[in-house]
Parts: C-alpha cells; structure tokens; sequence
C-alpha cells in the first residue's frame, strides 16, 4: 500500500509539474521542455522525463504554433531545423550511453546557461548568415534529442537577429514542431516509447490542457515580462540543485 500510495503521489507530482509548464509557455511563449525536464527527474528516470516531455511538448507546440500561425515565417527556421534534423539522432543515443548524474549535471550547466543570459540581457551582434544558422542549428537538435531543451540556442539566433515577440512566439513553436517530430521518430526507433510512457502521457495531459488554457486566460491580465523573470529564477534555483 505505501508503494502504491508513493506511485499516485509521485504521479500527481508529474502531471502537476506539466501543467505547470505548459503554464509558463503558454504565458511567456518559452520554458516547457525547460521547466518540465529540470523538475521531472526528481520524480522518474531522466529517460523517461525525455520521452514523456517531447511527447507532450508536441502537443503543446502544435496548439501554440497554430495559435500564432499568422506571425509564423518558414524562411526564418528552415535552415535551423535542417540542420538540427541531422544532429537531433545525436543527442537521443548519446543519452543511452552517457551516466545518468552525469546527464543531469550537463542538463544543469545548459538550464544555468540559458538563465544567465537571459538576466544579463547581453547585447548580441547580428548573425545574419546562414552558416550561423546551421550552427545554431545543429546546437539544438542535439539538446533536443538529448533533453528535449533545444530552445535556448534558437532563442539566442533569434536575438541575434532581433525577431520582434510575435515572431518568437510564431517562429519558435514552429521550429519545435518539426524537431519534436524527429526526436519522436528517433525515440521510437530506439524502442523508447513504452506502455509506462503512454500511461504517463495520458495522465499528464488533462493537466497540460489546463496549464495551457489557464496560461493563455492569465495573459491578458498579468505581466508576461516579470512572470518571465520569475521563471528564470526558478530554473536557475533548479540548475544549481542539478549541478549539486
């Protein structure tokens, strides 16, 4: 009975922690997979929390993509998801073979990376050319298939060139859709969508569905730009626990 009670427990845990992700992307626009796959491997196997996150994350991205479809532009991806299509097999068989403590310290430099360019507000140059572009690329498909996390080399690229809001929010789920789509693929080769993960799946998604829609309700009445701050320090607290 106390097995089965910690089962239910850790599994309200799960859903919760995707409802609050889908929270924070729905009302910001970034941060699922981040939030997601930092939190989730205090509560399963860092494999698992993958799969379960790309999973849904596709669901998430397709809803949001379709959401801002008017402010999506294929020219501005199609040479950051070419390349990160290759890398993505990459980063998915590199996880099987790397040690999970490992992983997750590797997963924490990556989170606290991204938060503390994203505090500093660096001023970025303009990389306009397209070798840029498969670089950056290539950097997310390789986290994407590793920890579903490609988004901060995508958002850097977009900074360095000065996408406007609505493109981040058009272009961005964009992008992920299709490297989500190739990491799924990738995953199913390798024999990693089990039972245990589509029970996961549909026990996460009435939560997802509800973090999403709420998101989307609290936009129009809080400010998405200091509940982003919020989030980073969150995810920077996180990485550090990840690293320790």
């Amino acid at each position: 009975m106390d097995l089965l009670d910690a089962s239910m427990a850790d599994s309200l845990w799960i859903g919760l922690i995707i409802g609050l992700a889908s929270l924070v992307q729905s009302l910001t626009g970034f941060g699922f997979a981040l939030v997601a796959v930092s939190l989730l491997p205090f509560f399963m196997d860092l494999q698992l929390a993958v799969t379960l996150v790309i999973a849904v994350s596709m669901m998430a991205n397709a809803l949001l993509w379709w959401y801002h479809r008017e402010s999506f532009e294929w020219r501005r991806i199609a040479h950051l998801a070419l390349a990160a299509l290759v890398t993505i097999p990459i980063g998915v068989v590199g996880l099987h073979y790397v040690p999970e403590h490992l992983a997750l310290q590797l997963l924490g430099v990556v989170i606290l990376a991204y938060v503390v360019y994203s505090w500093l507000q660096l001023s970025l140059p303009n990389l306009t050319g397209r070798s840029w572009a498969y670089a950056f690329g290539a950097a997310s498909g390789v986290l994407t298939g590793a920890f579903n996390v490609g988004g901060p080399p995508i958002v850097i690229y977009g900074s360095c060139n000065q996408w406007s809001p609505q493109e981040f929010k058009g272009n961005l789920p964009g992008v992920f859709c299709v490297l989500s789509s190739a990491a799924i693929a990738t995953h199913l080769w390798q024999g990693d969508f089990d039972a245990t993960l589509w029970t996961q799946v549909g026990y996460a998604a009435p939560f997802f569905m509800v973090g999403l829609g709420l998101g989307l309700w609290l936009s129009n009445y809080i400010n998405a730009a200091s509940f982003r701050q919020f989030v980073l320090i969150l995810l920077g607290m996180i990485s550090l626990k990840l690293l320790v």
